[in-house]
């Protein structure tokens, strides 16, 4: 038997779809040969405040710094490439395409799927930046300042940080005759952008829950040209969530109130710590909800989508947060991804699925295998590849 299972695992590792697949996904290409064929980047991090409660949002930038080499395009001469990375800080200043990424819970800038992506965005000639949402930096250097940390459902801080990308996005010159009469016929501002945005998990629900609510009524920024939701369970409900998962995910969100204990410390409110006690104390992911959730940040699904504070109890919490209710408001296209092999979210994703089909501007893709967010894995040994 042990044999068989040695057998079985070195089919799985010498099976000619592995190497070939990774070597031909553009998300893969991170880790793969060759880094002379690729186009330098630029890596910087930024840190801002948000105006609702001062939290503190760190911003991970790559940024192209030449046009050598990239995906799609013509190879232009040695002389005219560009060394110079464009400013993502200043005002008026970005003049590409920029994809905005959101990672799931527990995780952060640093992890795989977001650099993969990444890098697959600056192959191409657009900017990436990924957003870690409070108190998630990666790198532990900057802590949560407020005792608010984030959740499935506030869409506060990613309209925050929309709206300072589109403040820095290059906009047409209004001087120019042509230009205006091309402004007003196309209500189209911007030389850079657009801004595309990318989520995933529970960072998907974020992407989708905003998109819904800003086009519900009417104030999505004309610089959003379209999003993409990775493994979006559409329905929160964490009290659904099965053993062991439940209790593996409780406990990377209390990793993450230990690693911001001081700003949570801070808040002297009796009923706050008695909730942050019963949360640490709570085995799962469901009963931490349900502890915190009357200290949970939520804010108004309605201009001018006011920041508030707490919810009755778990279920409301959930319910408030669930993306399914948007979706169908979306107004601009919207891919969504989900796999069938998907133990965490595709239960909860099919139950809604409805909700997207309503609307002609989402795209709902369902792959045969993928789990929750393994879709730069190979297909198993028994997966047939046409034409191989």
């Amino acid at each position: 038997m042990r044999r068989r299972r040695r057998e079985s695992l070195v089919a799985r590792l010498h099976h000619p779809c592995s190497s070939a697949r990774v070597a031909s996904c553009p998300a893969l290409q991170l880790g793969s040969d060759g880094k002379s064929n690729r186009p330098r980047v630029e890596r910087q991090r930024e840190v801002i405040k948000m105006g609702a409660d001062g939290a503190l949002i760190v911003l991970d930038w790559e940024i192209p710094t030449s046009n050598k080499n990239l995906v799609g395009t013509q190879q232009p001469d040695e002389g005219k490439i560009n060394q110079q990375s464009v400013d993502v800080r200043s005002a008026n200043s970005i003049d590409k395409p920029v994809i905005l990424l959101v990672h799931g819970l527990n995780n952060d800038s640093s992890f795989g799927y977001i650099r993969s992506m990444m890098r697959t965005a600056t192959d191409r000639g657009w900017i990436a930046v990924c957003m870690n949402l409070r108190g998630q930096d990666g790198k532990h250097q900057v802590k949560n300042t407020t005792p608010r940390g984030y959740n499935a459902g506030y869409t506060g801080d990613l309209r925050g940080v929309v709206q300072q990308i589109e403040h820095r996005l290059k906009r047409r010159d209004n001087n120019n005759s042509e230009e205006r009469a091309d402004l007003s016929d196309n209500n189209d501002r911007y030389v850079g952008g657009p801004i595309f945005l990318l989520g995933y998990s529970l960072g998907a629900n974020i992407v989708t829950k905003y998109l819904g609510e800003e086009s519900l009524h009417g104030t999505l920024p004309k610089c959003i040209g379209g999003g993409a939701a990775m493994g979006n369970p559409l329905h929160i409900h964490s009290g659904s969530i099965k053993f062991p998962w439940n209790m593996v995910l409780g406990a990377g969100v209390k990793r993450s109130i230990l690693q911001n204990f001081q700003s949570f410390r801070r808040h002297h409110e009796p009923g706050f710590q008695r909730a942050m006690k019963k949360a640490m104390m709570s085995p799962t992911i469901g009963k931490l909800d349900a502890a915190a959730a009357p200290y949970i940040l939520r804010n108004d699904p309605f201009p001018p989508y006011r920041t508030r504070i707490g919810f009755k109890d778990g279920e409301e919490y959930w319910h408030d947060s669930s993306s399914h209710r948007y979706v169908a408001h979306v107004s601009v296209p919207l891919l969504k991804i989900s796999a069938q092999d998907d133990f965490l979210v595709f239960g909860q994703f099919a139950r809604k699925l409805s909700h997207c089909l309503e609307n002609p501007n989402v795209v709902v893709v369902k792959t045969r295998c993928g789990g929750h967010l393994g879709w730069q894995e190979s297909p198993p040994p028994s997966a047939k590849r046409k034409g191989a």
